[in-house]
C-alpha cells in the first residue's frame, strides 16, 4: 500500500507541475517574474525605499542614432536579399537541383537573420550603456521599460527617457 501511495504521489506531483507551467501564458510568466524582481529589490533596499526609473522605449526608438542603425540594417538586408535572388536565378539557369536551391534559400535566410540580430544587439548595447550611466548618476536601483501599452509603473518612479534621448544624440 505504501508503494502505491508513493507512486501515485510522484505521478500526481509531476502532472500538476507539468500542467501548471505549460498552461501558464508567457505574459503571466513575465508578470510573475517582474513582481518577484520588484519584491526582491524592495526587500534588499530596506523597507521599500528603492529608486526605480523608467523609460519609454517608443521614444528611444525614434532617436537619430537608433534610426540610423535601423536604416543601415534595412539597406544591408535589401542588398543581401537582392544578391540571394540573383544567385538563385543563376543556379536555376545552370540547372541546379531543387534541393540545392532550397538549401541556398535557407542559408540566405539564416544570414539575414544573423545580420538583423547583430544590429539589434548594437541598438540594445547603445541604449543599455546610456541607461546604465544615467541610472548611476541618479542613483537608481532599477530601470524598466514602461511602454504605453503595458505600463509597469503607473505611479511614482523616475522618468529618465529625456536623459536617455539626450545621451543618445
Amino acid at each position: 500500500m505504501r508503494r502505491m501511495q508513493e507512486g501515485t504521489h510522484g505521478v500526481f506531483r509531476a502532472s500538476v507541475y507539468g500542467k501548471k507551467w505549460t498552461s501558464m501564458k508567457q505574459s503571466g510568466k513575465r508578470t510573475a517574474l517582474l513582481a518577484g524582481v520588484f519584491g526582491v529589490l524592495l526587500l534588499a533596499s530596506g523597507c521599500g525605499k528603492a529608486q526605480i526609473g523608467y523609460i519609454d522605449p517608443h521614444r528611444v526608438e525614434e532617436t537619430p542614432q537608433i534610426k540610423s542603425l535601423d536604416d543601415e540594417m534595412k539597406e544591408k538586408l535589401k542588398e543581401m536579399q537582392t544578391q540571394a535572388e540573383n544567385d538563385l536565378k543563376a543556379k536555376e539557369v545552370q540547372g541546379a537541383k531543387p534541393e540545392d536551391l532550397m538549401q541556398q534559400k535557407q542559408q540566405a535566410v539564416v544570414k539575414m537573420r544573423q545580420l538583423g540580430s547583430s544590429y539589434d544587439q548594437q541598438k540594445l548595447l547603445k541604449v543599455q550603456t546610456a541607461v546604465g550611466e544615467i541610472a548611476r548618476t541618479k542613483k537608481l536601483d532599477a530601470v524598466v521599460y514602461n511602454a504605453e501599452e503595458q505600463k509597469l509603473i503607473r505611479l511614482g518612479g523616475v522618468d529618465i527617457t529625456d536623459d536617455v534621448l539626450n545621451a543618445l544624440q
